[in-house]
């Protein structure tokens, strides 16, 4: 009988799997040696340099209330720069002579010249261009009692702009005291509306509606009633002078009566055409045919009462 071999307790190697291709064995090809001709032969393999791990930095890591104090130190450095040249720049402007006011131009002053509105204003030819306070300017021009509204403005270098919108004068308003000699009043200059300008002074206008017979008290307790009055004393004042009366008989005023009805006071010869109270229209009729009829007669009237107005059909004729 034959022996079998020992059985090995050795593992076997572990078969090929289906994806792993065979190499097939091949002469390895002896390498040239330094200095072999390039022909038939391959140069050698170059070796990729090999990466060193980085070293750790041993600089100590800077703390974040270090990078805050940096940051802010920069800022502040920044601003001081920045301020000081801003002051420079200013200071610059506002002594240069380049930025001199040279020329003042206004528009709307009609009460006023140009001269003495710049000077009301505070504004004169020499000064700074930008150390000119406009506001205060505007605010200096708006207290005259002749400027309703004012605007500033600067153009570079030296010019200021200066416009104004004067309040118009309407009529003369002479106040008295409400006693029966009616004295002791004040003369002011109003608006078309009624409403006060200021008083009256030399070299004011003159050639205006005069309104008379307003009590002083009341024209300071009670402006808004009082504007009124004198409104309807200037309403009436401009129908008369758009009537053909107006051309033979000037009117020389208007008067308030105590009761609030309107005089017209015409002509050289001063005659009373009493009112009453309004609408004056039909009144105005009635006092152009009774005027023509005396003249026509020769007549010479002292005041003719347009007031009855319970009948306001019947005329009475005063005669001097």
């Amino acid at each position: 009988m034959s022996t079998l071999p020992p059985i090995s307790n050795a593992p076997h190697p572990p078969p090929p799997s289906g994806n792993t291709r065979r190499r097939s064995a091949s002469p390895r090809r002896p390498s040239s040696a330094p200095g072999a001709s390039a022909s038939g032969s391959l140069p050698p393999p170059s070796e990729a340099p090999i990466a060193m791990p980085a070293k750790a930095s041993t600089l100590p890591r800077e703390s974040r209330t270090t990078r805050i104090a940096r940051g802010v130190v920069g800022f502040l450095m920044v601003v001081g720069i920045g301020g000081t040249v801003a002051w420079g720049a200013r200071k610059y402007v506002k002594t240069s002579p380049r930025f001199a006011i040279t020329e003042v131009i206004t528009t709307g002053a009609k009460r006023r010249s140009p001269d003495e509105l710049a000077s009301i204003a505070g504004i004169a030819k020499g000064q700074n261009v930008f150390s000119a306070d406009l506001d205060r300017a505007r605010a200096r021009l708006i207290a005259d009692p002749w400027v309703s509204e004012a605007s500033l403005a600067r153009q570079l270098p030296g010019t200021v702009f200066l416009r104004v919108v004067e309040r118009e004068a309407g009529g003369i308003v002479a106040t008295n005291d409400g006693s029966p000699k009616a004295a002791g009043g004040e003369t002011y200059v109003v608006t078309r509306e009624g409403a006060i300008i200021k008083r009256l002074e030399t070299g004011d206008p003159t050639d205006l509606t005069i309104v008379t017979g307003v009590v002083l008290q009341h024209l300071l307790d009670d402006r808004e009633g009082a504007a009124r009055t004198i409104r309807r004393a200037l309403d009436l004042a401009a129908d008369y002078d758009h009537t053909p009366l107006a051309s033979r008989s000037p009117l020389e005023e208007v008067h308030v009566e105590p009761n609030g009805e309107m005089t017209l006071v015409v002509g050289k010869s001063a005659v009373a055409l009493h009112m009453g109270a309004p609408p004056y229209r039909r009144k105005l009729d009635q006092a152009i045919r009774v005027i023509a009829e005396l003249d026509r007669r020769g007549a010479k009237p002292d005041s003719i009462m347009l007031d009855n107005e319970a009948r306001p059909d019947r005329v009475v004729v005063r005669m001097r």
